[in-house]
């Protein structure tokens, strides 16, 4: 009997052994070198705006396949992330596999490398901890067409930005004066400051629809459609809702003259905006700009607030008191503690 539970103890040990000895392999991308990064001072408007530079809200950390034998890891967050696992899901592998470790990535950082299993180890653990080998992409690589990515971590920040996940939105900073027109309502060129905060407000302004707390006051507030006076039903605020998660796309400029402009994919702030985000609610701006963006006109209080026995109702009403409540509770994931330049605001 005893020689039995030596035996089962044994397997037992073999078997633990067998996946803690399959190591992650770690990246630490705390210096300087080798690094590209984002948004800096000097940079043109043809570069902050180019198609490069366009990334997925729920995707801060952006894994792109370079070629067969490479990878591009960049952060589009204001702010440093650490403990960060990348995964990848391989075209006829069902689960998806630990690819890398990454113990910290600064903020706007992008780094090239190799895959791990080009130069290194074969063997990895996929998402149940499973052994996978990949050593038959030694030689040949992998397809970009046959791999995505995605990222995942642990602690404080991972908890407040996991409801990015629910977002569609993609995110591209957008030059809507090319001609450099004194005469509209765009800024002449967005400079590389207005990126970096608008990064920083972007994540805020999601985390914030995104969550559950909005969500229940938006399906509780008294909204009007667009001809000014027709209340919209639970059904219909649920739809819009959906539509606001579902945005596919932000083009993001800076307005001059006016708070704000947007309509369509078009989503633009004034400099105010942008400065103050980060310290106190800006929902009655971007609210009123992304009410025109899901469709509505200035007759329907998801632009402009409707008086109903001398209180504000609407989107951005709603919309700045769930930003109050965010602040109160330290709840946005950027903030002037971890904004990595805070001599923008």
């Amino acid at each position: 009997m005893k020689l039995i539970i030596r035996t089962f103890i044994y397997c037992l040990f073999c078997v633990s052994c067998s996946k803690t000895d399959i190591e992650l392999t770690t990246y630490s991308f705390e210096t300087d070198k080798n690094v590209t990064f984002m948004f800096q001072d000097g940079e043109s408007i043809e570069y902050l705006t180019s198609a490069d530079r366009i990334y997925e809200i729920s995707q801060l950390i952006r894994v792109k396949p370079i070629d067969n034998y490479t990878i591009e890891i960049a952060n589009f967050a204001p702010f440093d992330f650490e403990d960060i696992t990348i995964t990848t899901t391989v075209a006829g592998i069902e689960t998806p596999i630990k690819l890398l470790q990454i113990d910290k990535i600064k903020a706007h950082a992008v780094h090239v490398i190799s895959y791990p299993f080009t130069n290194g180890t074969s063997k990895f653990l996929n998402i149940d901890n499973k052994e996978v080998n990949l050593s038959q992409y030694r030689e040949t690589g992998i397809s970009p067409n046959d791999v995505v990515f995605d990222f995942k971590g642990e602690g404080e920040i991972f908890d407040k930005l996991k409801d990015l996940k629910k977002l569609k939105w993609t995110v591209k900073y957008h030059d809507f004066d090319p001609d450099n027109n004194p005469d509209n309502n765009w800024a002449e060129d967005m400079s590389a400051l207005d990126v970096r905060r608008y990064t920083g407000l972007m994540i805020n302004l999601g985390v914030v629809f995104a969550s559950d707390t909005f969500k229940e006051a938006f399906l509780k507030e008294h909204i009007v459609g667009n001809d000014g006076t027709t209340v919209l039903t639970l059904q219909e605020k649920e739809t819009i809702y959906q539509n606001l998660l579902n945005k596919p796309r932000f083009n993001c400029g800076r307005s001059v003259n006016v708070s704000g402009l947007g309509g369509g994919a078009t989503f633009g702030v004034a400099n105010h905006v942008l400065r103050d985000y980060i310290t106190k609610e800006t929902g009655f701006v971007t609210a009123h700009e992304i009410g025109h963006m899901i469709g509505y006109n200035h007759n329907s209080n998801m632009t402009y607030p409707h008086k109903i026995d001398d209180k504000n109702t609407g989107f951005s009403t709603v919309t700045s008191r769930i930003m109050n409540v965010f602040f109160e509770n330290g709840w946005y994931p950027v903030t002037l503690e971890n904004y990595y330049t805070p001599t923008d605001f």
